[in-house]
């Protein structure tokens, strides 16, 4: 099964990029502006929302696009609504990204709003306290793992052990040169 140039392609995107890393952000600019800021967040139920509704939206928006790439081969960066090989079995899908859009836009709308409100809110008279991480042991840690060089070994080591079979076989059983076509 092939799903390169499919609309797998940015089903996957969306959900590993446009779901935990952008959810990620979101959260941070809700810790960090009230703390950079001295001002209260406007709403906690509106960034609560937001965060749920981003997360239903990209799991309709992601799902969508994964079946249509994956159970389809539709392909991807191409007008769907006005390509004439468009299937019919193609609509409940459509719908539901359409669905996971329209979630999107929402959620979208409300970050802003509870950004910005917070940005224009009026400053607190107290400071914000900020939880700081303790050592669950007092003990010191030792100097070899404060240097980069043990992380950065075992990260090739783990690199090496998790690709290096498959570049082997890559390799070894490759075709290198395209055939070419005749074009003539």
């Amino acid at each position: 099964m092939t799903v390169h140039n499919t609309s797998w392609i940015p089903g996957h995107f969306h959900l590993t990029v446009g779901s935990a890393t952008t959810l990620t952000f979101m959260g941070i600019c809700y810790w960090l502006i009230p703390k950079l800021t001295g001002r209260r967040l406007l709403s906690r139920r509106i960034a609560l929302a937001q965060a749920w509704t981003w997360f239903f939206g990209m799991l309709l928006f992601s799902n969508a696009y994964h079946a249509l790439g994956l159970y389809f081969s539709v392909p991807r960066r191409t007008q769907l609504g006005a390509a004439p090989y468009a299937d019919a079995a193609w609509n409940p899908f459509l719908i539901e990204s359409l669905i996971g859009v329209v979630l999107l836009t929402i959620s979208t709308t409300l970050f802003f709003l509870t950004v910005f409100g917070t940005l224009v809110n009026r400053k607190l008279k107290e400071p914000i306290e900020m939880p700081v991480a303790e050592p669950l042991d007092p003990k010191p840690v030792p100097a070899w793992l404060d240097s980069w060089w043990p992380w950065v070994n075992g990260a090739i080591a783990l690199i090496l052990l998790s690709y290096g079979p498959m570049i082997y076989q890559l390799v070894r059983d490759g075709q290198f040169t395209s055939p070419g076509w005749r074009v003539w």
